[in-house]
């Protein structure tokens, strides 16, 4: 017999929100900003160019070993290259606080996310988020950006935890702040390798939230086209 659910969990990007702009577009407007405050001149296009090279390495190891690299190390890693000096810590953070407002600004919630979220919160069932991002201050920030915060008992990142999804850590993580077994929990998400996959092997139910086309030979157990339409079994587990 399946216990009764007592959490369920969302991927944050591409589940609950999506971008206003592309990423690539944000990440230049805000090295732009960046640009501005660095001690000596580096244009903005140097500056992408050097970030890019080292997210491309970056990213490399994250995915391989599902670890997070988090944006503390990212910044220090770009401005340790385009400056003579060691950064100060000021000048890190400052630039970091660019990065996480620009992300943050730029997330806007699907149209069913909050209509589904609110009818969810209304049972006894926890709700979390467990997302794969660098910086907890961006996924923070993009919650309370499109009023979403309000709704979620704990937020988990790789941020956080230094775990990646798929990796069953990060999932299991959740688990030990709510005091609860694998099978009291579901997760919510839009990817069949980090949310779907990387819930099952955790033990999870699994949501797969497939807005473009159904995905044949799911690991899911369930399989939606939108939250709405999977807010019914929701309420139900």
């Amino acid at each position: 017999m399946v216990p009764p659910t007592k959490a369920i969990f969302f991927d944050l990007g591409e589940t609950l929100v999506t971008q206003n702009i592309e990423d690539s577009m944000v990440t230049r407007n805000a090295l732009q900003t960046i640009s501005k405050i660095l001690p000596h001149h580096v244009s903005p296009r140097t500056l992408f160019k050097l970030y890019m090279r080292g997210y491309k390495t970056n990213d490399k190891t994250r995915s391989e070993y599902n670890v997070e690299i988090p944006i503390r190390a990212w910044m220090r890693q770009l401005l340790e290259r385009v400056l003579v000096d060691e950064p100060e810590p000021r000048l890190v953070e400052k630039c970091i606080q660019i990065i996480v407002r620009a992300r943050a600004a730029n997330a806007v919630a699907f149209h069913d996310a909050h209509e589904t979220i609110r009818l969810l919160s209304r049972r006894r069932a926890k709700l979390g988020v467990i997302s794969n991002v660098s910086s907890h201050d961006v996924a923070l920030g993009i919650l309370d950006h499109t009023r979403l915060s309000k709704y979620f008992d704990l937020v988990i990142t790789s941020a956080l935890t230094g775990i990646r999804k798929p990796d069953p850590g990060i999932f299991r993580y959740a688990l030990y702040q709510l005091d609860i077994t694998p099978r009291e929990a579901v997760i919510v998400g839009d990817s069949e390798r980090h949310d779907i996959r990387g819930g099952y092997t955790a033990g999870f139910r699994t949501v797969l939230i497939s807005r473009r086309k159904r995905v044949e030979e799911s690991f899911a157990d369930y399989q939606f086209g939108s939250l709405i339409d999977a807010a019914p079994t929701l309420q139900s587990l």
